[in-house]
């Protein structure tokens, strides 16, 4: 049957697939509430099929499952669609195995097909480490591994030591970081056309440090400096006097 209009909806009926149209997890769910209503307002059956890019034939569907089971024909049944190719036993292996070795999914999927003899693409792995809440990021350096951690307590006690003097207003705690910057640029990796190379434009020029001061109020102090930055530098605790030390421009 060919539903052309949906034409009657009761008050209840309209506030349910309003909520529906708003709040339900799935778009496709989302979609067919929307279209009923749609239909309720004499939007006809081709506009709705341009604005979600469907058939005649897939709008009447959604029609005729509300005129045979109200709103929860508008939601798909569960086991419905294709079956994962892994089942859950082989998904939690397969994340155990990028853990283990989370910079190359490449050599984890070649593994676990030569063990398995299951066949999956990258793309498949991809979506169920994120759906067992695993990103894709940055790797940090540290130096964890050779921390001496009884000084790093007492470092750390006496931090929390400078930070209530400061709270006190006994000294104005501040602190330091530096940067530096240069014409040499930095070569990343980028698709390019084999046997053509992209070339970046370079030249040789001074390094310019940059000093950086703030303090628990958020004042924020820097300075150019044309020396280098060693330990001599970095220990001063008043940033204006590392003037003396060298050429520092400050850039207030």
């Amino acid at each position: 049957m060919f539903v052309l209009y949906i034409k009657h909806l009761l008050p209840e009926e309209i506030t349910a697939l309003n909520v529906m149209h708003k709040n339900h997890p799935l778009h496709l769910s989302r979609s067919r509430a929307h279209a009923i209503l749609l239909s309720f307002k004499e939007h006809s059956v081709p506009m709705i099929c341009s604005i979600y890019n469907v058939c005649r034939q897939t709008v009447s569907t959604w029609f005729s499952n509300w005129e045979k089971n109200g709103i929860d024909g508008l939601v798909d049944c569960q086991g419905r669609g294709r079956r994962g190719i892994l089942t859950e036993k082989q998904q939690i292996s397969l994340v155990q195995r990028v853990e283990k070795s989370p910079r190359s999914l490449k050599s984890v999927l070649a593994k676990f097909e030569e063990d398995l003899g299951i066949s999956v693409s990258i793309d498949t792995i991809k979506r169920i480490c994120k759906q067992a809440d695993l990103v894709w990021k940055r790797v940090r350096k540290s130096l964890r591994i050779k921390r001496n951690q009884d000084k790093f307590d007492l470092a750390t006690d006496e931090i929390k030591e400078l930070i209530q003097q400061h709270k006190e207003n006994e000294l104005d705690l501040c602190y330091f970081d530096e940067s530096g910057f240069t014409l040499e640029p930095c070569v990343p990796y980028a698709w390019q056309q084999s046997g053509e190379t992209i070339e970046i434009p370079s030249s040789n020029s001074k390094r310019l440090n940059v000093l950086g001061f703030v303090n628990r109020d958020c004042r924020f102090d820097s300075f150019v400096f044309e020396g280098s930055v060693n330990t001599s530098v970095g220990n001063y605790s008043d940033p204006l006097t590392i003037g003396s030390l060298g050429t520092a421009t400050p850039t207030r």
